[in-house]
C-alpha cells in the first residue's frame, strides 16, 4: 500500500468509528501550562475533521495534481485516524487542555480539490450538513466554518448564506486556490459581497502550489508543506487579495490567516517599501500593511517560538490574534503551552484565548468549572 492509499484507507476507517483528540501520545507540556491557564475559557478556531468523502477527495487530488509526497508516515499515522474521532480522543483532550470550544472545518484540499463544478457544489452541501450534525450532537462544544464550492462562485455565495443563516456556521474556510483560481479574481466579488453582508470571516487555510509552480522545490520534498511552500502559497494568495482591491471594495470584510499570519506580520514594512517602489496594476487606497492590520486576523495554529508570538502581537495588535491549535496535527496541550510561554499580559492572553473569537464570531464559551456546574444542574 502506498502513502496515498494509506491516507484514504485510514480516513475511511477513522470515520467508521463513531463521529467521535489531541494525541494521546503527546508529552506533558513543561511547567503545567495547561493547568495554570485552565480557568481561562479557550476557543480554538483552526481544528480539522475528516470523513470518507473527504478522504476520497484528498486521494484523488493528490493523484491528479502531481503532488509529491512530503510528509513523514509517523505524522500521518498519529493524526489521520483522529480526524473522524470526536469522543474517544477529541473531547477528553479538549477538557484536559482546558479548551471549551473548537471551530471545526475540513482539512486541505477539501472542496478546493474537486475539478467538476457541479460535483463541488453537491459535495460542499453534503460536507456542511455533516458538520452541522456534529454541532447538533455536541452542543456548546463545537462551531464550524463552511466548505465553499468556489468552482461556481454564485453557488458558493448561496452555500455560504445557507451555512450561516440555516446551519449556524460562523464563516468559511477555503484551502488555497480553487483549481488554479485565486480569490482576488473579479468573478469572486459576489462571494466577497456575501461575506461582507453576513458579517462573517473567510479563513484562508494552506494549500499546495499549482503543479507548474512545484519545479522550484524539485529534489527537496521537505520544502513542500509546512516547512515553506504552504506558508508562501497562503501569504501570496492573501497579498493578491490586497493588491487586487478586495478590501477597497469590501472594507468591512475579514480574512483570517493561520500559522502566525503565514509570515506576513514580520515583513510589513518591507512590503510597504516594495509597493511604494513598484509599478501598480491597481493602485490601492492605503498602504498594504494597513489592510493586513485592519482586515486580517491571524491565529496561533502550528508551532512557533515565544519570540515569534511576541513579534506578531507587536505587529498586529493583540486584538488581531486568535487562538488555534491545528488539531490533530498538533497536540492541544502543546498549543496552550506555547501561549503560556510567551511574554504576554493577562489581558493579551484573554483576548487571544477567547475574547477576540467571541467578538469576531459571536461565540460563547464557558470555563471548565462553569460547564461542570451547568452539567450538574441539567443532570
Amino acid at each position: 500500500m502506498n502513502r496515498r492509499q494509506f491516507i484514504q484507507s485510514t480516513l475511511l476507517s477513522a470515520a467508521a468509528v463513531s463521529v467521535t483528540g489531541t494525541f494521546s501520545s503527546a508529552k506533558e507540556t513543561p511547567g503545567g501550562a495547561a493547568s495554570a491557564a485552565r480557568n481561562i475559557p479557550k476557543i480554538a478556531i483552526e481544528e480539522h475533521w475528516g470523513n470518507p468523502m473527504l478522504g476520497k477527495i484528498s486521494a484523488a487530488y493528490a493523484r491528479t495534481a502531481g503532488i509529491p509526497e512530503s510528509m513523514e508516515d509517523g505524522v500521518l499515522k498519529a493524526a489521520i485516524p483522529r480526524l473522524g474521532d470526536f469522543e474517544k480522543f477529541r473531547l477528553p483532550d479538549m477538557d484536559k487542555a482546558g479548551i471549551a470550544m473548537q471551530v471545526i472545518a475540513t482539512g486541505s484540499p477539501g472542496i478546493q480539490g474537486i475539478t467538476d463544478a457541479a460535483e463541488a457544489v453537491r459535495l460542499a452541501k453534503n460536507i456542511n450538513d455533516a458538520q452541522a450534525q456534529i454541532l447538533a450532537r455536541y452542543p456548546g462544544r463545537f462551531a464550524a466554518f463552511a466548505a465553499l464550492p468556489l468552482q461556481d462562485p454564485a453557488a458558493a455565495a448561496g452555500e455560504l448564506e445557507r451555512a450561516v443563516t440555516t446551519l449556524g456556521f460562523r464563516g468559511a474556510m477555503v484551502h488555497g486556490h480553487s483549481q488554479g483560481e485565486y480569490l482576488d479574481a473579479k468573478k469572486f466579488r459576489p462571494v466577497w459581497e456575501r461575506f461582507a453582508a453576513l458579517g462573517v470571516p473567510l479563513y484562508l487555510h494552506i494549500g499546495h502550489p499549482l503543479s507548474d509552480q512545484i519545479k522550484v522545490y524539485a529534489g527537496y520534498p521537505e520544502l513542500l508543506s509546512a516547512t515553506w511552500s504552504w506558508g508562501v502559497e497562503a501569504a501570496t494568495h492573501a497579498l493578491r487579495m490586497i493588491m487586487g482591491g478586495v478590501f477597497d471594495d469590501f472594507p468591512e470584510a475579514t480574512l483570517i490567516l493561520g500559522h502566525m499570519g503565514e509570515m506576513l506580520p514580520y515583513v510589513l514594512r518591507r512590503i510597504d517599501e516594495g509597493y511604494a517602489m513598484a509599478k501598480k496594476a491597481n493602485p490601492l487606497k492605503k498602504k498594504p500593511s494597513d489592510y493586513i492590520r485592519e482586515n486580517v486576523m491571524i491565529t496561533t495554529s502550528g508551532w512557533y517560538s515565544p519570540a515569534t508570538m511576541r513579534c506578531a502581537v507587536d505587529a498586529m495588535g493583540s486584538d488581531r490574534v486568535l487562538f488555534a491549535t491545528d488539531y490533530p496535527f498538533r497536540a492541544l496541550e502543546e498549543a496552550v503551552h506555547l501561549v503560556e510561554a510567551c511574554d504576554l499580559s493577562q489581558e493579551e492572553k484573554e483576548k487571544i484565548y477567547h475574547k477576540n473569537a467571541r467578538r469576531l464570531l459571536g461565540l460563547k464559551a464557558q470555563t471548565p468549572a462553569a460547564r461542570k456546574d451547568a452539567d450538574r444542574v441539567v443532570g
